[in-house]
């Protein structure tokens, strides 16, 4: 299987002679990925089957998809209960702006960690975490004293806990798999993820209004508990061996030395960057639920169900079809198409409009998600890959700024065309770099 490479560039940058690749995968698995070198003409249900026969594999994927619903569950009762305590289209964006400044800020040292420790342990350790801070919100709301500025406390300690929890489970993937099924395996857990927003959007609207926000919460916990318990059954660490000791630092400056000597890599990130706009739709979700459509918690946990089938079917498609080239005009391109769909809901013509204009968010977000998690994994070596995806999901964290400024500017000039600027603005600057950086791109 072709792995996609950076040419030349890869010679120039940081040594990093002092760290080897990982292989200490169990021997059946050592076996299988062995056995798909050179195998062709296989389809893509054929090879997302063999994918699940890998050891290991099928336990990581079921306690991906219980995370990933959790999360749903987690994140949608979370914004509806900010909007019950305030009207204030700021306070929804600003839990976001705090959530994701803390992760962008603490992103690129979790990647030199996530390259350096286990990735097994740090998933168990932020999922018990993450389940912690469910259960507290829940148990807060049950005392009657639970306070906005509670809940931002939480939301730091959630991007704490999401900063090191992201790169670790989708680089521990690869680990699982090897890298001759990357592309399925992604793929696969793309898949999984897609159930959870659809799975976890619906689950959270009909728990806040059969069951109210407290068993919702408890519930997220006890299932993102369930996670992490299937997660300590795999016997695999997940961990670059190190011939030599090196500092966090100097592993921390080499990551943005490689990177920097390579533009096509470096023009890829820049697309990335444009989250700043297109996380907009994270906060305003909510505020044209409530105050422009006017329908309730179930009609939207509809809308992000919406959302979720776009992501099913691209990740279906994905499956069918996994990329393995022109990785970087893939991720500038369904990076332009999300921007566009921000363009088309801001007109909220009717709620069949939004919902159909949630599934294409959906679909084109998911599309950008497997291209760039595949993409630069497979364009750097094994021993990078914890501290690159660490610099995507720092740029990815852009869009809840973004989502702050957007809410006060729906405070300011109405939810609509808060919402169309930032549609407009990202169209216009990634197809200029669509245009003009074209060749580049497709270096990657």
């Amino acid at each position: 299987m072709r792995t996609p490479m950076m040419g030349p560039v890869r010679e120039s940058g940081a040594s990093l002679s002092h760290i080897e690749p990982d292989t200490s995968l169990p021997e059946d698995t050592q076996l299988y990925s062995e056995r798909s070198k050179g195998e062709a003409g296989r389809t893509g249900i054929q090879e997302a089957i063999e994918t699940f026969r890998l050891p290991f594999y099928g336990r990581l994927w079921s306690s991906n998809l219980i995370q990933f619903i959790c999360f749903h569950v987690l994140f949608l009762a979370m914004q509806w209960l900010v909007t019950s305590l305030t009207d204030l289209r700021m306070a929804v964006g600003f839990i976001a702006f705090v959530q994701g400044g803390t992760i962008a800020l603490l992103s690129p040292m979790a990647g030199v960690v996530v390259d350096r420790q286990p990735k097994r342990n740090l998933i168990v350790f932020g999922r018990l975490g993450l389940a912690l801070v469910a259960m507290t919100i829940g148990l807060l709301v049950w005392a009657d004293v639970i306070a906005y500025w509670q809940l931002l406390l939480m939301s730091v300690v959630g991007g704490l806990l999401a900063s090191v929890l992201s790169p670790a489970t989708q680089t521990f993937v690869v680990d699982v798999v090897g890298r001759n099924r990357t592309e399925h395996a992604i793929s696969l857990n793309a898949i999984g993820s897609s159930f959870g927003t659809i799975g976890g959007a619906a689950l959270a609207g009909v728990l806040v209004g059969a069951v109210g926000l407290v068993s919702t919460f408890l519930s997220a916990a006890l299932g993102v508990v369930i996670a992490a318990l299937i997660v300590v059954t795999i016997p695999i660490e997940g961990r670059a061996k190190r011939s030599e000791a090196t500092s966090p630092l100097r592993d921390f400056k080499d990551g943005f030395a490689y990177v920097r000597a390579r533009p096509p890599l470096l023009l890829a990130l820049l697309c990335c960057a444009m989250a700043l706009f297109n996380g907009a739709i994270s906060p305003m979700r909510v505020v044209f639920a409530r105050h422009v459509l006017e329908v309730g918690a179930e009609a939207f946990g509809m809308m992000s169900g919406a959302h979720g089938i776009g992501t099913m079917v691209a990740a279906l498609a994905v499956t069918l079809r996994p990329p393995s080239r022109n990785f970087g005009p893939l991720i500038a391109g369904t990076m332009f198409l999300y921007a566009v769909g921000l363009l088309l809901y801001s007109f909220a013509f009717s709620f069949e409009w939004i919902l159909a204009v949630e599934g294409l968010m959906g679909f084109a977000g998911q599309l950008w998600h497997i291209c760039a998690l595949i993409g630069f994994q497979l364009a750097v070596p094994a021993e990078m890959r914890g501290r690159v995806l660490a610099m995507v999901f720092t740029l990815a964290q852009l869009g809840f700024v973004g989502g702050l400024v957007v809410s006060a500017l729906a405070d300011l000039a109405g939810d609509q065309l808060a919402l169309a600027i930032f549609g407009a603005i990202p169209t216009f600057l990634l197809g200029g770099i669509l245009v003009f950086g074209w060749k580049t791109l497709k270096q990657m």
